[in-house]
């Protein structure tokens, strides 16, 4: 009885260290293949979209900060008016 308990123990055991086997030899190359690379002028297009897109961006920031102090400043005065009519 003993050696049929043991089979399926060894092939589990085995099963086991094959499919860690696997995952350490994929993990490996996913992790240390290197990316082939980059054609200059692709590289040069991506920074220049990147810089146009910080630029949007801070433009985009800078209009909604004057849009929420031009909010502020209305909420102070008809906070301020409304004080001034109690």
């Amino acid at each position: 009885m003993r050696r049929a308990e043991s089979r399926p123990v060894n092939f589990l055991l085995v099963l086991l260290a094959g499919a860690l086997t696997l995952s350490l030899v994929l993990n490996g190359f996913l992790l240390y293949s290197r990316p082939e690379p980059l054609d200059y002028s692709e590289q040069q297009e991506t920074e220049t979209d990147l810089r146009l897109t910080q630029r949007l961006l801070a433009h985009c920031q800078a209009s909604h900060q004057q849009q929420d102090s031009l909010l502020m400043a209305l909420r102070a005065q008809n906070a301020a008016s409304a004080t001034a009519t109690q």
